[in-house]
């Protein structure tokens, strides 16, 4: 039965932006309109529809006379999207610092101490999630609705390469260090220590990716060569 329910396209976009940012689409692979709507059980509207929003988070591209494709990769994009993510969160940083109340500064640094604490024994759909939470909620407790939004559309694009970052042990265990520190910054409230702590931290994970996304690439396609 085809479904007509006015929240289609909320069904359609969820479902294309989970199998996207999980690369159960991969990079290039050209989305089929008509084999998505018989799979969801809807018509064409509202699965273009959603793809069209998809375009506009950057996860799908549109080729006149070929159709909607899931957006490549690339490692100056990434590196692009890792600077933009560095602007979004310094920022917000600082705001949170200087703003946040006392209550809400010691709910937050409690919680993530305490994920810090058990994030070792973490698998890492885990991990990942943890870590996109922890910087995510730096945004939220700044006050910006726009840059949350702004940063949660970042965390979709670099989803992937986050996870292969996090892969390596000493990296894990590293990132963990730096939050960290972080944390300490945070909890002085002292917003030019943090930046500097936070500009580090990302660094590392951009240098991280940057070495290790053609192999990441190698990954995704694997099955191709196979």
């Amino acid at each position: 039965m085809v479904r007509t329910s006015a929240n289609t396209v909320d069904i359609a976009y969820d479902d294309l932006r989970d199998r996207l940012v999980t690369f159960q689409v991969k990079p290039g692979a050209r989305l089929n309109e008509s084999e998505i709507a018989a799979a969801l059980s809807m018509s064409r509207a509202p699965v273009r529809e959603a793809l069209n929003r998809l375009i506009a988070d950057g996860l799908v591209s549109f080729v006149p006379g070929r159709g909607f494709f899931g957006r490549k990769l690339s490692v100056s994009e990434i590196a692009d999207l890792y600077d933009i993510r560095l602007d979004l969160e310094t920022g917000g940083l600082r705001r949170m610092i200087e703003t946040v109340p006392p209550d809400d500064l010691a709910a937050f640094l409690a919680r993530w101490r305490a994920t810090g604490e058990r994030a070792e024994a973490m698998a890492l759909p885990d991990l990942v999630a943890a870590d996109e939470a922890f910087h995510l909620e730096i945004a939220e407790l700044a006050g910006n609705a726009q840059r949350v939004r702004a940063l949660q559309n970042i965390n979709d694009r670099i989803r992937f390469v986050r996870r292969i970052n996090l892969e390596t042990p000493q990296r894990h265990a590293d990132a963990l260090a730096e939050h960290g520190r972080l944390l300490e910054a945070v909890a002085a409230r002292d917003p030019e220590r943090a930046v500097v702590v936070l500009r580090d931290h990302l660094a590392r994970s951009n240098e991280e990716v940057r070495l290790q996304v053609q192999g990441a690439l190698t990954r995704i396609y694997a099955d191709d060569v196979a």
